[in-house]
């Protein structure tokens, strides 16, 4: 059995989920500003949980206007 690890902060479950959707844009480029507005959003999806969940379909809509 493994040691208890520490919780992961919001901002590295941001960042893995942010790197995560890069990896899935393949070979597409984003601006500076897209990517810091997708680590915002990364961040903000983290930080979300009105049930306990983020809704698919918000985190799609504003993916969709990023990566347009």
């Amino acid at each position: 059995m493994r040691a208890m690890e520490q919780p992961k902060s919001e901002a590295e479950v941001a960042l893995e989920l942010m790197r995560l959707v890069l990896d899935q844009a393949g070979s597409r480029r984003l601006s500076p500003t897209r990517t810091l507005a997708l680590y915002h959003l990364c961040k903000e999806a983290v930080a979300y949980s009105p049930e306990g969940s983020v809704t698919a379909d918000y985190l799609e809509e504003n993916l969709k206007k990023l990566l347009h």
